[in-house]
């Protein structure tokens, strides 16, 4: 035992500063689906978008606790919510988001209900490094295996992103500067308008950013030479009529172009990847005098294209280009009594063109017909139980099915949860047909996990959940070195994770609020074979504290502080633990401006987040936003 309690000593000692401290508005972002102030919950059921019927753990990101926190990328938003790890704090740097312990490919983006991943990626995983908050409303993060709801890839949990959209008629624009350490350059403007039956937004960004160099020089085998620097700029919109009162019509999208220096390992590089990617959906709603029956069709589209250039094989450049297309009908019956129900269906069509010289060049695809079901009883006051099935059949593979139960009873302020379910992840296509590494015959990873809980609030002054869970992965895909000629892709991989989420937000005075989010996380991999690649591991304990006071009107100080435990990546290296101290402070001259600095890594702190990449010292951002 003495090694176990040595290891928590030293780990209290790291940890003591998170809890001298305690969250701020951004840790505030953490209010769970039992708080009262988020009126529905659209991503955790299908049947039923009721706060008290979801016994999944939800975690809510509002707009303004993405203005208070001064977050500008989502992946910022998503290092304080419990369960989760990012793999990158630094702009425009390769990011892999964990929900749980599961892989990046296992956790489902969507915008506005378009889902995305790129098909032409390993894993048809989608990468969140480009995604900036300028133009979101809000975030749902679903933790658990959500597969019988959205398919393949939610075995984690899914990310929902949802944005603005103008609901006070007349014409708004809101607008962001903000420019800082790095050659640090943020900007963003939206107009919003409404009129009647119509509405829209259009959004445009632009975000530069100089560098340091990638490689950090504690780890780089060879000099430092350059720096890496990150660009990217974009456009999104959405505009929607309602036609009449039963039927409303909407077009969503968004695109992006984004360019990113790379470094090895543990070397310096020239390398350079440019990514452009876009999306765009047509919605369709028709929803009864009463509100109970609702039916929408969505059809959407989601384009990524990578380049590389540089010290990659191709001296032109690797060209990489994906394709996902999706139909789906959803329909939903709720009067909000003893029974809701839900049922729809999905096609979905991905296609990836590859022109490279690393592997091998190909064009290939598949597509998967999906239906689904939910149910939501009541059968006594204050308990819902909800059973969900889906059934998917892929084209390459045939069929697989998942289903999901959960279990919600409200006791007073406290509610009470649980949940089951198994998931599903379908290989990639780079995974089945990659000329050189791919083989045809793999089939579905598989999944099983559950979670139990608590959610309490007590108004604005207390809110407080907290989530013991399991998640076990069986016919895991991995890489075995040991396939000829080169190495290739296999099925024999086995993942088991269990773990513990804490969070805690409170407000004992008008002028003071606090904070604390803390997981815990056993994550155990058992490949079996000698030459197989362990994929990245897991830090056991995060966490995020912060205090914010408000001395006067339109003033608001906080200081943040994140602790990471060390982390083993697949590639041998290991990073040590540390804590990253954050200072945030704004002021509202009047409703139509504000003014916000902030200093992050205060104490200039030499850290990694992944094994040989640098990280950014202590860093200083100034910045005003403009609303009329």
């Amino acid at each position: 035992m003495r090694p176990i309690i040595a290891s928590s000593t030293r780990l209290a000692a790291r940890m003591l500063p998170l809890l001298l401290l305690s969250t701020s508005a951004m840790a505030l972002a953490q209010e769970e689906a039992h708080s009262p102030d988020n009126a529905i919950i659209v991503t955790a059921s299908r049947a039923t978008e009721d706060p008290h019927d979801i016994g999944s753990a939800v975690s809510v990101i509002t707009e303004a606790q993405l203005q208070s926190g001064q977050i500008t990328f989502v992946k910022e938003a998503l290092l304080d919510v419990p369960g989760i790890s990012v793999s990158s704090d630094r702009p425009g740097d390769n990011t892999n988001v964990s929900i749980r312990g599961s892989n990046n490919d296992e956790v489902l983006w969507l915008i506005d209900g378009i889902e995305l991943g790129d098909p032409s990626s390993t894993t048809t995983q989608f990468q969140a490094d480009h995604l900036i908050t300028a133009d979101i409303a809000r975030i749902e993060v679903l933790r658990g295996n959500q597969s019988s709801l959205y398919g393949s890839d939610a075995i984690g949990g899914v990310v929902n992103i949802i944005t603005k959209r103008a609901t006070e008629e007349g014409i708004a624009v809101n607008s962001e500067l903000e420019v800082g350490s790095h050659g640090t350059l943020n900007a963003g403007t939206s107009v919003l308008g409404k009129s009647g039956p119509l509405d829209f937004r259009v959004t445009a960004t632009g975000y530069r950013h100089e560098g340091p160099s990638l490689a950090d020089p504690d780890t780089a085998t060879s000099p430092i030479t350059e720096k890496d620097g990150y660009w990217r700029y974009g456009f999104s919109g959405r505009a929607g009529v309602a036609a009449s009162q039963n039927l409303s019509f909407q077009a969503i999208g968004f695109w992006l172009d984004s360019s990113s220096d790379l470094d090895g390992t543990t070397d310096d590089s020239t390398d350079t990847v440019r990514k452009r990617e876009y999306a765009f959906a047509g919605q369709g709603e028709f929803r009864s005098d009463n509100g109970a029956f609702t039916a929408k069709a969505t059809a959407s589209r989601y384009v990524a294209r990578r380049l590389y250039f540089g010290t990659w094989n191709r001296p032109e450049g690797d060209v990489y280009k994906g394709t996902k297309d999706q139909l789906a009908l959803d329909l939903k019956y709720d009067t909000g009594g003893m029974v809701s129900v839900a049922a729809g269906g999905n096609l979905e069509w991905e296609d990836t063109d590859q022109l490279t010289n690393y592997t091998g060049s190909f064009v290939e695809g598949i597509d998967t017909k999906s239906i689904y079901g939910e149910l939501a009883l009541r059968p006594i006051r204050n308990l819902t139980l909800t059973g969900a099935a889906r059934l998917d059949d892929n084209s390459r593979f045939g069929s697989f099915d998942t289903y999901r139960g959960t279990l919600a009873y409200v006791v007073g302020p406290a509610k009470l949860r649980a949940s089951y379910g198994t998931g599903a992840k379908a290989p990639g296509l780079y995974q089945l047909f990659d000329p050189t590494y791919g083989n045809p015959d793999l089939k579905v990873e598989e999944s099983k996990g559950w979670d139990a809980g608590v959610d309490l609030a007590l108004g604005h002054s207390l809110t407080a959940q907290a989530s013991y869970f399991e998640l076990r992965k069986t016919n895991e895909i991995v890489f075995d070195g040991s396939r000829p000629p080169y190495g290739g892709y296999d099925q024999w991989g086995r993942t088991k994770a269990n773990g513990v989420e804490f969070g805690l937000s409170a407000q004992p005075l008008e002028w003071l609020q606090l904070s604390q989010m803390f997981t815990y996380i056993n994550h155990r991999q058992d490949n079996d074979l000698d030459g197989v690649y362990v994929k990245s591991g897991r830090p056991k304990y995060t966490a995020t504290s912060s205090v914010t006071v408000l001395p006067v009107e339109g003033v608001q100080l906080t200081a943040r502080a994140r602790y990471r435990d060390k982390d083993a990546s697949g590639y041998g290296g290991v990073t040590d633990d540390y804590v990253v101290v954050d200072l945030l402070g704004s002021y509202r001259y009047s409703d139509g401006m504000e003014l916000f600095a902030r200093v992050v890594n205060l104490f200039d702190e030499n850290y990694q987040v992944t094994y040989g990449t640098n990280t950014l010292g202590r860093s200083v951002y100034v910045g005003a936003r403009l609303g009329f």
